[in-house]
């Protein structure tokens, strides 16, 4: 009986201290586990806010074209509009000053061509005009509104009443022409790009 008891006593203590080790064992196994699934966790985290990062850098660098896009071709389109509004200007100040005949599309085939590429560059800027509302809007867009205004209201005083471009109506193109161009520089974020262009009538 007393050997028994004194074999039961070391036991029970080996039994406690492997019981002990055990636990603090699975007890840290399962405090690393928990810490890999915390870092897992938080990768995951990390990786989400990296994407949505990215996709925000990547729409704004997206809406950053579509706008840099639609400015330039509307001031393309601006461009061609003045030309062919000059040019028109010119073939009918130079028809009217040869003839006294009534103006439609067929009197001549320069006068015609001349209305027609008015014509047409005014659908060009209108359309450019569209995308530009859509894309940039602002004063950009008010700027563009009232050179189509102007330009539409000149050719028609060209066209009716033969009240062709002096002096005051360039001034006046000039001053709305100019005004597109400030509200793109301003759109795109351009500051002290040089003198402003001055409108001709040669161009």
């Amino acid at each position: 009986m007393n050997d028994v008891s004194w074999l039961f006593y070391p036991g029970l203590f080996v039994a406690s201290l492997v019981g002990a080790a055990a636990g603090a064992f699975f007890k840290r196994i399962g405090e690393d586990f928990a810490a890999q699934q915390s870092i897992q966790k938080l990768t995951a985290t990390v990786e989400n806010i990296k994407a949505a990062i990215s996709d925000d850098v990547w729409n704004r660098q997206r809406q950053w074209e579509l706008k840099r896009d639609a400015i330039q071709d509307a001031i393309r389109a601006h461009a061609d509009l003045e030309s062919a509004l000059v040019n028109l200007n010119s073939c009918l100040s130079g028809y009217l000053s040869i003839s006294e005949k009534g103006l439609t599309d067929k009197t001549d085939a320069e006068v015609s061509a001349a209305i027609q590429r008015f014509r047409n560059s005014r659908t060009s800027f209108r359309s450019a005009h569209l995308i530009a509302d859509l894309a940039v809007g602002g004063q950009f867009s008010n700027a563009m509104s009232a050179y189509f205004l102007l330009t539409g209201a000149v050719s028609t005083d060209m066209t009716q009443n033969r009240s062709f471009l002096d002096s005051a109506k360039y001034k006046e193109l000039e001053s709305s022409g100019n005004s597109v161009i400030l509200s793109a520089r301003q759109a795109l974020g351009i500051e002290d790009a040089g003198d402003l262009p001055r409108f001709h009538v040669s161009n």
